[in-house]
């Protein structure tokens, strides 16, 4: 295979605890259509507080990620965990991490026999080191507005390193339209580059015959489902008043507590099911009776697209969400949206007395025929025309 073939990632996401998001499914696209990837794991942007909910078992995690530092996830698919601390906002200690990461990265380069693959950088913690690395194309993914990241610290730092990649890449994809407008300055390497779904596993989940899973099995209906990460992103107290107000909603919450959800995990119609591995997802979501966004209305969600929002309607779910741009744009009609307590409780139950068989099949059809593998393909077809001027 020619190393102009093989793709490294800066990722945002640990590969092997975290829920798969876009870069991840990308690079699983990569390797599936014959690309050799080595995923590097995100070394995030700010150091986890100590007395943050959770954060035992960040470490716990990142303890064991480490432990594997390189290692095969698939044949031709390997994933780099750095030892190396998000320490930014002091030169001298950037610097000092910077040599240390890029060392680690260039030793995997020479382990693995990669020489110019194309890069792409998922986060910009990573931009002083991927923008020196040899490479056969610079890709900047935009998946997220980085710098309205909750709790940041070294904003300047991120800042100066958001405009480092924006700068020297070759290609900046941006997942929403918020963010493609706000880093229209730089041109025409600029491009709206949506998530995408694998629609045709959700229609085998769907068209399956399978027994529920057993946890959800007991469950009664009407459910109003969740599946992502449980942080503490998502405002408990919508989910709180909800389920207080109308005991007969059943709300599962699919994910890993990352989290204080002591809020609501002892109320008796209020489901924590844990994380599932993500090929069952789409058994455990075709049993919803409504999918949910209910998370705290921040400036990094206003700009946010969420995949969420495609695997709902791949299910034919309908959808209920705070208020989001993107859904505006892209969903028109498919979304309701609501952001008070009363108004999401409203909404609900318009979604569940409004859901029939014609709009589940609409539902369906908005995504239809997507997938990670035709984005990656898209995206390969993009850098090489904007290399050869085209």
């Amino acid at each position: 295979m020619a190393d102009r073939e093989a793709i490294v990632c800066f990722g945002g996401y640990d590969y092997w605890y975290s829920n798969p998001g876009s870069p991840v499914q990308l690079m699983e696209a990569a390797h599936r259509t014959g690309h050799k990837v080595l995923w590097v794991n995100s070394i995030g942007m700010n150091m986890p507080r100590m007395r943050k909910s959770g954060f035992w078992r960040r470490v716990g995690l990142k303890l064991r990620s480490w432990s594997r530092w390189l290692k095969v996830a698939n044949p031709d698919f390997h994933v780099l965990s750095p030892i190396i601390l998000p320490l930014f906002g002091s030169p001298a200690l950037e610097r000092m991490n910077e040599r240390w990461l890029a060392f680690q990265v260039k030793l995997a380069y020479r382990i693995l026999g990669l020489k110019r693959p194309v890069v792409m950088a998922c986060l910009p913690s990573f931009a002083k080191v991927a923008t020196t690395l040899p490479n056969a194309g610079l890709i900047y993914y935009l998946t997220d507005k980085f710098e309205a990241y909750r709790d940041l610290k070294a904003r300047g730092s991120m800042l100066a390193r958001d405009l480092l990649l924006k700068e020297k890449s070759d290609l900046l994809l941006c997942s929403s339209r918020k963010i493609q407008e706000d880093a229209s300055a730089f041109g025409d390497k600029v491009h709206f580059f949506p998530h995408a779904v694998d629609s045709a596993d959700y229609d085998a989940a769907l068209a399956s015959n399978s027994p529920e899973p057993a946890d959800l099995a007991i469950i009664a209906h009407p459910r109003v489902g969740y599946f992502g990460s449980l942080t503490n992103a998502n405002n408990l107290d919508l989910i709180e008043y909800c389920a207080k107000e109308d005991p007969s909603l059943q709300f599962v919450l699919i994910g890993r507590v990352m989290g204080d959800y002591s809020q609501v995990e002892n109320l008796p119609n209020v489901h924590l099911l844990g994380m599932k591995p993500y090929e069952e997802i789409p058994y455990y979501g075709k049993g919803f009776d409504v999918g949910i966004m209910t998370w705290q209305l921040t400036e990094w969600i206003r700009y946010c697209s969420p995949i969420k929002t495609k695997e709902y309607l791949a299910l034919g779910l309908p959808v209920v969400s705070i208020p989001i741009e993107e859904h505006d744009t892209e969903y028109p009609g498919l979304v309701e949206t609501a952001e008070t307590g009363p108004q999401v409780l409203a909404a609900i139950h318009r979604a569940l007395a409004g859901d029939d068989d014609e709009k589940r099949a609409a539902r369906r059809e908005r995504v239809k025929g997507e997938s990670w593998d035709r984005s990656f393909g898209e995206m390969i077809i993009m850098l090489k025309e904007r290399q050869s001027g085209h």
